[in-house]
């Protein structure tokens, strides 16, 4: 059997900072193009997006959701499917995007890191950047998957 650690330091990993808008509490993927940018003088609703994980890399995720409790509720129901461990859940305003990589830590242990950033390339490149700054990885990360609340 193999034992799930860490998953709460993947999740504690994707807070940039205070006030980024990325808040952590607890395998769909996220569309690729640009984002739908709404007329001049339209008011939009807010959006959400939020990604549940275990520390095996094990992941839902979710995007253009109209509250951030929706967000969470969606991917937390969907992890905990996976019946793989504790889930974590991180979810992020519609201008923010996160990601996820792991890595194996010989037969044993499997780790996930978390990244954010305004840019589907910039959470990717925090994600692997955690993830192979452990040097137990040796280098050796994989990206999971990158989502942005808004859905680009």
């Amino acid at each position: 059997m193999r034992r799930v650690t860490y998953a709460h330091l993947a999740a504690a990993a994707l807070l940039l900072a205070p006030g980024a808008g990325l808040e952590a509490w607890g395998q769909a993927q996220a569309p690729l193009g640009p984002p739908q940018l709404p007329a001049p003088g339209t008011v939009t609703a807010p959006q959400y997006g939020a990604i549940a994980f275990t520390a095996d890399g094990s992941f839902a995720s979710a995007w253009k959701h109209p509250s951030k409790a929706e967000a969470e509720a969606k991917v937390l129901g969907d992890c905990v499917k996976f019946h793989r461990g504790t889930c974590e859940v991180v979810s992020f305003r519609k201008e923010l995007c996160a990601a996820i990589a792991s890595v194996e830590i010989g037969k044993e242990h499997k780790l996930s890191y978390a990244g954010g950033g305004l840019t589907r390339a910039d959470a990717q490149k925090s994600a692997l950047e955690r993830c192979k700054g452990d040097k137990r990885a040796q280098r050796s990360c994989q990206l999971r998957t990158v989502v942005c609340a808004d859905g680009r």
